[in-house]
Order: C-alpha cells, then sequence, then structure tokens
C-alpha cells in the first residue's frame, strides 16, 4: 500500500511538471507572436479586411448608391463601419469632424496612433497564462485547458461603450493582474508538430473583434 501511494505521488508530481512545461511554451509562443505586449487584442473598423479603413489619410463617411451591385449588403457594411468610427471618436483614438453635407471626416488622435497597428487595428494587452491543466486525449492530440489574465490594458480598452461593439472584449480586458477579478480561459490541443487554440488560429495569434 506504501509503494503504491508513493506510486501514484511520483505519478500526479510528473504531470505537474509536464503541465508546467508545456505552459512555459504556450507562455512564449504568446510573447513570440506579441513581443511589444501590446497586440494580443485587435479592433477593426468592421467586417472583414477588404472592408477595414486606412487612417494613413482621413476618412470621410458616405452612402451606399442604391444602383451598386450586393446595395443591402454593403448598407450593413457601411453602416456598422459608421458606428465603429464614432465609438473610436468617443474612445479618444480618432477625431471626428462634422461636414456641411451631413457626413463625417475622421482623422487619427495622438492616442490612437500609439495603439494603431498594421491592417489598421487598434490592438491592446499581453497574455498571461496563471495556469494550465491536462484534460484529456483527443483526436491524438492532448487537451489542455489554461487560465489567462492581459497585461498592458489602456483605459480605452475597458470602457463600456466597447460593448457596442462586442462584449467579449472588456470581459478579457478586465481580467487584469492589477484589478485581480479573476481570469479568462482558453483551450489549446498540443501536438508534436503544431499548437491550435480554441479560436481556431494558431497559438500566439491576436483576437480580432
Amino acid at each position: 500500500m506504501k509503494k503504491l501511494a508513493i506510486l501514484w505521488l511520483l505519478a500526479f508530481s510528473l504531470i505537474g511538471c509536464g503541465t508546467e512545461q508545456e505552459k512555459r511554451v504556450l507562455q512564449a509562443e504568446f510573447d513570440e507572436s506579441n513581443p511589444s505586449g501590446d497586440r494580443a487584442i485587435c479592433v477593426t473598423t468592421g467586417e472583414g479586411p477588404t472592408f477595414w479603413l486606412s487612417f494613413t489619410e482621413p476618412y470621410e463617411t458616405h452612402t451606399i448608391d442604391p444602383s451598386v451591385d450586393d446595395y443591402n449588403y454593403l448598407v450593413n457594411v457601411n453602416d456598422e463601419r459608421n458606428e465603429r468610427l464614432a465609438i473610436f471618436a468617443q474612445l479618444g483614438l480618432l477625431n471626428q469632424q462634422a461636414l456641411a453635407n451631413g457626413q463625417y471626416r475622421y482623422t487619427l488622435t495622438e492616442l490612437g496612433s500609439n495603439y494603431l497597428y498594421k491592417d489598421n487595428r487598434f490592438c491592446f494587452g499581453r497574455v498571461v497564462i496563471v495556469d494550465m491543466k491536462y484534460q484529456k486525449k483527443q483526436d491524438g492530440k492532448r487537451l489542455y485547458t489554461y487560465d489567462y489574465y492581459l497585461e498592458n490594458v489602456p483605459d480605452w480598452a475597458n470602457n463600456p461603450l466597447l460593448d457596442e461593439i462586442n462584449t467579449v472584449i472588456r470581459k478579457i480586458a478586465r481580467q487584469t493582474g492589477e484589478i485581480k477579478t479573476g481570469t479568462w480561459g482558453g483551450m489549446v490541443f498540443l501536438t508534436s508538430d503544431k499548437r491550435q487554440i480554441a479560436w481556431g488560429e494558431h497559438v500566439g495569434s491576436r483576437r480580432i473583434f
């Protein structure tokens, strides 16, 4: 009985070491893809990269010509983009100027330029893994769950206005080491040749909203 107990303790200690090692590997994957520590979460100007705006020049809102193909779809895309631009202006990331024709012109603020990333996404945060647990083997891969919080979260990223874009953003942003309100969870499948996280992108990739 005593030998059996020792064997169980040894097994659990090995499992713990293995998980700790995978935790370090996973953290390294996140940090490698986010070396500046402020690009874990990104918010875009709207639906799909095709419709993302460039802020290198002023952008003016406009109405959609009813004669164009996919009119209804383009109206929806345009409306969503205009709503997001107005929110970004309220967050201090963009300047908003009313035009005589009822439209608006948007330009980048100094604050916005500090958080602007390629493809004109506003990004922030660094993932810090707190805990990682082995769950099961599935389809030849080992499934782990992990808890994490974000470092380097600016005030604008925790503004209730962002809930109008996506309610998940602030739920993740609020899980910071400083506030200590808990952690956010994720899942990862680990194999010998690749690592993929639960939301369908490679480990370390940014979450884009």
